[in-house]
């Protein structure tokens, strides 16, 4: 029978431990994952979350089985309550009898959460970790997010003379600004229903780019821009973080020339160039629920996270 304690710092290197372990099976799942001394990196992230006093630690005996964390919890998370967020560092559990571990580890955690007010829960979980991923849909949660990742090899594609395709000057960067908007536009629509109602232009774009220090390549039909494929250096967990990795970071074409082989060759290209800069890795994140973004990069990357979200109803809360 597990036995429940507030996970504090006496549990950190154990805990570390144990999300190191999963880390290393999802390697065996995906093995260009990159390699790392990750177990300082995972101490410290954790002993940063056991602050808000939201994470649970599960043991058999004396044995530490499995702990469960948050990020500081934050308003208006995925809607106008409150939230939280379990990054792939922040939970771990022992093989044997896992699925039973998270479960219970969540059903502690929730009643925490629940009781500070936190009704939008969200945790990233490695995609082969058929495990976990079962114990949390079985828990309410449906899929949202998705980590991916790739070698930076050559990709077989078409060619296509009449288009041209290259990396963006800064100075032009103006050119992106009506794809950004179409951008917005595509995520607000069907199915994703992303509540976007804001509209962008050439300072904010320049704004953005040099908060994320990223780099544009763009397709052009004749003198029109027809895609981009925007990268940075960082992404949304500590894989994408590796030196010799960028990730993509937003990406849009106009529908008219989709399933063409057009945006194939840009990621190409995109893949050539940083290939000569030194790099070895890509990845990127999408919402599942984008199909235009779904079916183009799980032909390409290969996910390795699931981000997972439940939203209680905040009617709990009613007094009789």
């Amino acid at each position: 029978m597990l036995k429940f304690e507030c996970l504090s710092d006496n549990h950190i290197e154990a805990a570390a431990m144990l999300a190191l372990a999963e880390y290393f099976e999802e390697q065996n799942s995906v093995p260009i994952l990159p390699p790392g001394e990750y177990f300082d990196l995972f101490c410290t992230m954790i002993s940063e979350m056991i602050v808000h006093n939201l994470g649970v630690a599960a043991f058999e005996d004396t044995e530490l089985v499995g702990f469960f964390t948050c990020y500081k919890p934050w308003n208006n998370h995925f809607g106008t309550t409150m939230g939280t967020f379990s990054p792939i560092h922040a939970h771990g559990a022992i093989k044997s009898n896992r699925k039973q571990i998270y479960s219970q580890l969540y059903q502690q955690a929730a009643l925490k959460w629940v009781r500070a007010g936190i009704l939008s829960h969200a945790v990233a979980l490695y995609t082969h970790d058929a495990e976990a991923v079962d114990s949390f849909y079985w828990n309410g949660f449906g899929l949202r997010c998705v980590d991916a990742i790739r070698t930076v090899a050559p990709v077989t594609c078409d060619e296509f003379p009449d288009y041209t395709f290259g990396e963006l000057p800064i100075e032009e960067i103006g050119q992106i600004v009506p794809l950004k908007n179409l951008l917005i536009e595509h995520l607000r629509s069907t199915p994703m229903f992303l509540p976007f109602f804001f509209c962008r232009d050439v300072h904010d774009v320049k704004q953005e780019r040099e908060r994320r220090q990223s780099r544009y390549f763009v397709v052009r039909d004749r003198d029109k821009t027809i895609a981009f494929i925007e990268i940075m250096a960082s992404g949304e967990n500590f894989v994408c973080d590796n030196s010799k990795m960028v990730n993509i970071c937003g990406a849009y074409m106009l529908p008219e020339y989709r399933r063409t082989g057009v945006f194939t060759k840009l990621l190409a290209v995109l893949l050539d160039k940083i290939r000569l800069d030194g790099y070895t890795l890509c990845g990127v994140d999408f919402e599942s629920f984008n199909p235009t973004a779904r079916g183009f990069w799980l032909k390409h990357f290969n996910a390795y996270t699931y981000s997972v979200v439940r939203r209680i109803d905040e009617r709990i809360y009613r007094v009789e």
